[in-house]
């Protein structure tokens, strides 16, 4: 576990640093973050982002997909999926772009269940779930919407990621910045999501405030934000 937690760590710095510095070079405070800033930044750059009805059996298996040839480079994405499954989709193939596309790796491929892989199985992988849920939502965005009593489904609607995404960002934040276990994880988790009339905004309003002190001492972009 700690191997795994030591690699959410580092590749969710990884993508933070550069959502950051795309947000710094846009002139983007936290207030007015949107993904889509990141997503023309990408296609500036000569990516095309173009959706496909895909039929039959890839219709209910593939999600989404990055295509390198002479021409360009391409991201599909299955048109019959959920405006918040899209962006998923989409974001998770920016990260493979950035991070793991190359000569000898021109395509990827992605499934409903790749988009749920565990370090154990794909580390790339992994790594562009992670990168999907950072470019719909970096840490300095989540962070202060949480310290400022934001819950799922508020977050969840403005930043266009399902509340079930948010979820396990949030098991996994405390696991690799706090040290806690999974269950103490999932339990802070569990009062945040579904007891937020309860104990939950207090519980959301600890945790973004202690989770932006840490972004404070290992966010070099946090001070321009």
């Amino acid at each position: 576990m700690t191997e795994q937690i030591d690699e959410y760590l580092s590749f969710s710095d990884k993508i933070n640093d550069y959502v950051s510095a795309v947000m710094i070079a846009n002139n983007i405070g936290y207030e007015e973050y949107n993904h889509t800033y990141v997503w023309d930044f990408i296609q500036s750059k000569g990516v095309a982002i173009r959706c496909f009805p895909f039929y039959g059996v890839a219709r209910e298996r593939i999600s989404g997909m990055i295509v390198r040839d002479s021409l360009e480079t391409t991201i599909g994405y299955n048109q019959n999926m959920s405006e918040k499954r899209k962006n998923f989709t989409i974001s998770h193939e920016i990260t493979h772009y950035l991070f793991h596309m190359n000569e000898e790796n021109p395509i990827f491929m992605d499934t409903k269940k790749s988009l749920h892989y565990s370090y154990n199985e794909v580390l790339h992988e992994f790594q562009a779930n992670i990168g999907a849920s950072a470019i719909l939502i970096p840490d300095v965005v989540l962070f202060r919407h949480l310290k400022n009593g934001w819950n799922l489904t508020q977050l969840s609607t403005q930043f266009g990621i399902s509340e079930s995404a948010l979820y396990i960002r949030l098991i996994q934040t405390m696991q690799a910045y706090f040290g806690v276990n999974f269950i103490a994880a999932k339990k802070n988790a569990d009062t945040i999501r579904y007891k937020f009339h309860g104990k939950g905004k207090l519980a959301a309003t600890e945790l973004g405030t202690n989770l932006e002190k840490h972004l404070i001492q290992t966010n070099r972009f946090i001070e321009a934000l």
